[in-house]
């Protein structure tokens, strides 16, 4: 436990300092750390979200054999697991990969230290933008990080049939705003940092994905 309070001090001290330099703004300080931070993991993350629309596309086009194991084999699960693996290795799919996993977990203390850190940091705010208050929450924030994570979401789903385009985007902006709308405003910030360049990230990799398969 002090291990851990230690290292969300030391992010405390960080954004605290920033904001000093930012003229006492934390809702400013929040905002540039959080992107600071996301950018600063954007090669890595990149990486690991194109190759995931690849995985994405190999599935697509393995849809019909795999169709076919699924009817061949409806009564054997075993069997139906054993040559869904085969056909996904002779293909070179690979669902989950170790190096994506261990990054994902990496990531996790992470944010949970920042959020702990921004969270310690409303007790020293001013106005930030239209909110006067970070301490309380900011329905319209929440919206629009509701909305950049529904459009995130479309862009990274790239072979999503057409009909479901709009669950894929309606179902997380959703759940973004139900988990946000009563939270501080300065978390929303954090997470809406974070959203920008998640959107951006998703950007980047629809464009590379579609030079690449042009």
């Amino acid at each position: 436990m002090g291990l851990w309070t230690t290292f969300v001090d030391a992010l405390y001290t960080t954004l605290f300092g920033l904001s000093v330099v930012l003229g006492g703004n934390m809702g400013l300080a929040i905002a540039v750390f959080s992107l600071g931070l996301r950018l600063l993991l954007l090669p890595l993350t990149l990486r690991f979200a194109y190759r995931s629309l690849e995985m994405q596309a190999a599935l697509k086009k393995l849809e019909p054999e795999l169709a076919h194991i699924r009817k061949q084999h409806r009564d054997d699960p075993k069997r139906l697991w054993e040559e869904t693996a085969r056909l996904h290795q002779k293909h070179g799919v690979r669902l989950f990969e170790g190096r994506t996993l261990l990054f994902m977990l990496v990531q996790v203390p992470l944010f949970l230290g920042l959020f702990g850190a921004v969270r310690r940091g409303l007790a020293n705010t001013r106005r930030f933008l239209w909110i006067k208050d970070l301490m309380k929450a900011d329905p319209l924030l929440a919206g629009i990080c509701a909305i950049l994570t529904g459009l995130s979401s479309v862009l990274g789903s790239h072979h999503v049939p057409e009909q479901q385009r709009t669950v894929t985007m309606v179902l997380p902006a959703l759940l973004t705003f139900l988990f946000l709308w009563r939270l501080s405003a300065g978390i929303t910030i954090y997470t809406l940092s974070s959203s920008l360049v998640g959107l951006l990230q998703s950007l980047l990799v629809r464009r590379r994905f579609a030079k690449s398969h042009a």
